[in-house]
């Protein structure tokens, strides 16, 4: 038993910024409540009153936003290309940069008023997390789930 602890513990003491490094594809995003009315095939959401003569539903809509990170290794994430998809999710802005934290199996990236956990798995052989979780944390307008592998 206390063999399986100390290589545990080994293990968990390991990780750091370093062990997220390379370019991630992710994708990002969350399902979000609606209010509208559709014009043909097209949906019209609306944030007020409904306007006169159409007639408002409420629908759940996926939101979602896909693209590339590079971790640095060094404690620095950028985003290189980000694709939105039904007015996409999170506040990201390609090109720009994240620091980013390593505690053990999670860490984080972002600011103190805009950020994202991370979760780590499934390392390599040279110790980086080939997969992570990510989980935007907020009210129910900005807070989604979404993965990233290592490309």
């Amino acid at each position: 038993m206390a063999t399986i602890l100390a290589t545990a513990a080994t293990s968990f003491a390991q990780t750091s910024v370093a062990s997220l490094k390379g370019v991630y594809k992710f994708q990002i995003g969350q399902v979000a409540t609606e209010n509208g009315y559709y014009s043909g095939n097209t949906w019209n959401q609306v944030t007020g009153v409904c306007p006169s003569g159409q007639v408002c539903s409420t629908q759940s809509v996926l939101r979602y936003t896909s693209g590339t990170i590079s971790f640095d290794g060094a404690g620095h994430a950028t985003f290189l290309s980000l694709t939105p998809v039904n007015g996409g999710f999170g506040d990201f802005t390609e090109g720009s940069v994240w620091s980013y934290s390593v505690f053990g199996f999670n860490g984080a990236m972002g600011s103190a008023t805009n950020y994202v956990h991370l979760t780590l798995g499934s390392f390599n052989s040279a110790g980086v997390a080939t997969l992570l979780a990510f989980r935007k944390a907020g009210n129910s307008l900005n807070a989604g789930v979404g993965f990233a592998t290592l490309q």
